[in-house]
Formats: C-alpha cells, sequence, structure tokens
C-alpha cells in the first residue's frame, strides 16, 4: 500500500471520493463505465490518450475502451498513433474494409504496437467501419520510418498531374527512394553524404509543391503531405537523431494537417512523453541520460487552446515489455516495482480501486489545485528499460500536473503486452 502523508492525505481523500471505479481492464468491460469523459473532451477537436509505459496490457485495453468510446458516444472519427505516417497508410486501408492481413499489418508496425492487443483494436476498427455510414480513419504521426510506397504515391500523382515533371522527381528520388527492407540502418551505415540526401528531399517537396492544381485540391495537398514525411524522415536522422523535439513538432504539424484535412476529431493514442502539455519534459532513460523536449501536447495546445484535451494512463506496479531501443534490441518482460512515494503516480496508487477513472475539470478543492499546480514526477517507460536498472530511475517531470492532463485512469497493477 502507497504510503501518503500528511499534505497529500486531503488529496488522496478526495481521489478517493471521486473515483469513477471501472468493472474491469478489457475494453468491454470499461467500456461502459467511462460516461465520465464526455465532460473532460468536451469540444475538444484532439484528444490525447497517453500512457506511462508502451508495454502494459492494461494500458493498451484501456486505451482501446477510450478509442471506442471517443468513437461511438462523441462522434471522433480518426485514430491517431504515433506509428510513421507511410506504416500507417495499408493499416488505413485495412480498418476501412480493404485488402490486408492484421497480422502481417501487425507485426510490420512499429515494435511498441506489434500486439494481440493492437491487433484486437483493428479488428474493432473494421468492424465498426462495416456498420458505420462515415468511416473512421487511422493514421500514423510519426516520422521515424520511410518506406518505398509513399515515393511511389508521390511520383503516381506527379506523373498524373505534370508528366513533364517526372523525370525531375525521378532525379532527387533516386539517390534517397528506400531499396532495402532496413532504410534507416542503411541510412547510418553505408549513406554517406546525409546532407545531400536532405537537400535532394527538401528539392522534392518543392516540386510537388509547385504543381499545378486547383483551390482545394485535396489529391495535391496529399501528396505535398506525402512528400513532407519523406523530408522529415531525413532531416530527423541527419540534423534531429537526438531528441531534441523535432519530431514531437513534426507530429504536432500531422495531426494538425489531418484534422484541417479531414475535418475529423482525433483520439491520439501516445505515451505520456508526447501527449502532456508542460512548455518542456525532462525525461529520464538510463543509461542515455536525461533528455528534454517540447512535447507534442504542448504544440497542439499552443494550436488549438482548449481544442487539445489530454488523457493519462499510470499504473502502481507490475510487469511492461521494453527493451527493444538498447542491445539486443528485443521485446521482454521488465518487471516494475510499486511506485515510489513522492511519484505523482503514488497518489494516484493510494485510491484502493483496482482500476478507475478520474476527472479534474470543474471546481477543484484548494488542497487538490495546489497539488495540481506543483511540479511533479512521475513514471514513465520507453523502448529502453533494462531489468537490470531500478524501475523507478524512469521518470518524467517539467511543467505541473495542471499542464499535464485533464484526466487519469489509473490501475493498480500492469502485466505485460501480449506478443502475436
Amino acid at each position: 500500500m502507497t504510503t501518503v502523508t500528511g499534505n497529500t492525505q486531503a488529496v488522496a481523500s478526495w481521489l478517493t471520493a471521486n473515483a469513477h471505479p471501472l468493472p474491469g481492464t478489457n475494453a468491454s468491460q470499461a467500456r461502459p463505465a467511462l460516461s465520465p469523459l464526455r465532460d473532460v473532451v468536451g469540444d475538444a477537436r484532439i484528444v490525447g490518450i497517453g500512457g506511462s509505459v508502451y508495454g502494459s496490457h492494461e494500458q493498451f485495453t484501456l486505451t482501446t475502451a477510450v478509442i471506442q468510446y471517443l468513437i461511438e458516444e462523441l462522434g471522433f472519427r480518426t485514430v491517431a498513433t504515433e506509428e510513421d505516417w507511410d506504416v500507417a497508410l495499408p493499416i488505413d486501408e485495412y480498418v476501412g474494409g480493404g485488402t490486408g492481413d492484421v497480422d502481417a499489418l501487425v507485426a510490420d508496425s512499429g515494435m511498441p504496437w506489434r500486439t494481440r492487443e493492437t491487433r484486437e483494436l483493428l479488428e474493432w476498427l473494421r468492424d465498426y467501419n462495416s456498420r458505420a455510414t462515415e468511416r473512421v480513419r487511422f493514421v500514423g504521426a510519426g516520422v521515424i520510418d520511410t518506406r518505398a510506397e509513399v515515393y511511389d504515391l508521390v511520383s503516381d500523382h506527379v506523373g498524373r498531374v505534370a508528366p513533364e515533371r517526372a523525370a525531375d522527381l525521378a532525379a532527387h528520388f533516386g539517390p534517397i527512394r528506400p531499396t532495402g527492407p532496413d532504410h534507416v540502418g542503411w541510412f547510418f551505415t553505408q549513406a554517406q553524404d546525409k546532407d545531400a540526401l536532405v537537400a535532394h528531399a527538401r528539392a522534392a517537396l518543392e516540386l510537388v509543391e509547385s504543381l499545378p492544381r486547383t483551390a482545394g485540391d485535396q489529391t495535391h495537398e496529399l501528396a505535398v503531405q506525402h512528400t513532407r514525411q519523406i523530408v522529415g524522415f531525413y532531416e530527423h536522422y541527419t540534423h534531429h537523431v537526438v531528441e531534441d523535439g523535432y519530431r514531437d513538432r513534426f507530429m504536432a504539424d500531422n495531426l494538425a494537417w489531418w484534422h484541417e484535412h479531414t475535418g475529423h476529431r482525433i483520439a491520439y493514442w501516445s505515451t505520456t512523453a508526447h501527449s502532456f502539455r508542460a512548455d518542456e519534459l525532462a525525461i529520464a532513460i538510463p543509461p542515455k541520460g536525461t533528455i528534454r523536449f517540447r512535447p507534442t501536447g504542448r504544440h497542439l495546445r499552443d494550436r488549438f487552446g482548449d481544442g487539445y484535451a489530454s488523457l493519462a494512463l499510470s499504473y502502481g506496479e507490475g510487469e511492461v515489455v521494453s527493451g527493444w531501443g538498447l542491445p539486443p534490441f528485443q521485446r521482454r518482460v521488465v518487471g516494475t516495482s510499486s511506485v515510489p512515494d513522492g511519484f505523482v503516480d503514488s497518489v494516484l496508487n493510494s485510491v484502493e480501486h483496482e482500476s478507475y477513472l478520474v476527472s479534474f475539470r470543474g471546481e477543484l478543492p484548494d488542497e487538490v489545485r495546489e497539488w495540481r499546480a506543483r511540479q511533479g514526477q512521475a513514471r514513465v517507460i520507453g523502448s529502453v528499460a533494462s531489468p537490470d536498472i531500478p524501475s523507478e530511475s524512469y521518470w518524467l517531470t517539467g511543467g505541473t500536473q495542471t499542464d499535464w492532463y485533464d484526466a487519469v485512469i489509473h490501475t493498480r497493477t500492469s502485466t505485460p503486452t501480449r506478443d502475436l
């Protein structure tokens, strides 16, 4: 049981009185109990759903429940993730009723999402779309992968609308279009003049932007957006491979573009390291050290104001999946001890419900407002957690809880996500 001291006892008592218990952590169990989210979300155009860890079964299934609620009850029509833009394109086709093998699509996605929980969400989206009058889209906001298919989409567009420019585009795409399965590996081990590759990508974008089009031509806008992802890949790995905020700004740009392009309200499945709205986060990632950057959520708050809402997911103790970000670059189960006293999560863990939702919207007692207005520290575990390093060594801080989120779903226990 978490120890709660005097200055947080009143907060713990308020949490206990205002928590909405969830009857279970599976999506089908939790989904009917999520009606308090209506007031949390309000008129928000984008809702960040930030888990404190990539590899928690309970956080994945509860995220699915939230996404289902946002779609069925509040009319959200896009699910966005940190997955890369081009990787998500065939997934979007699949959930829309198109071709594709769901297991192959999940296995080909980024390491955090190669799970049965992801497959279950995609299958639910496909089934929902089979009955819906307006289908739900699936989009990736990320920029750390680029695949040949997106180059081909751009080339096809140029060939249709300006065939006389196709050779010019091919001259820029020739040196940068992926030719093997591991383009990132090629970039780091074989690419020579990386700045020249960036220049080719930027020149391709300028070419596509200059093509003839009519006002509101969405095919042109989409081709430009595809090309931006190519530029983003090369800029990221050439100048911003250390987390300096470029990736988060790019993800925010992608989400804002998608909202403007479609008019959709977006459920943004993320992690707290990216969904929080602080001006700057400091994140401890041993043995890499501490990184600092402005998260995607802050960029979205700057753009949309109260039109961006933030929901966090936290847990007390248990097992998670991590480890693919460091040698041997494989998914592995990591045990995490009870969240330490002094962390925000420890106060959330003082509530005796196994899982619950609590909203911080509306009038709050002075003790709760003051607690949320203090700079906090919270657990966050990404891709590099090691069984040999104490779990309390992985944390984030920066800004206040008021900057972080509008509501929290907390579970006392985590179990690992399930591999395909």
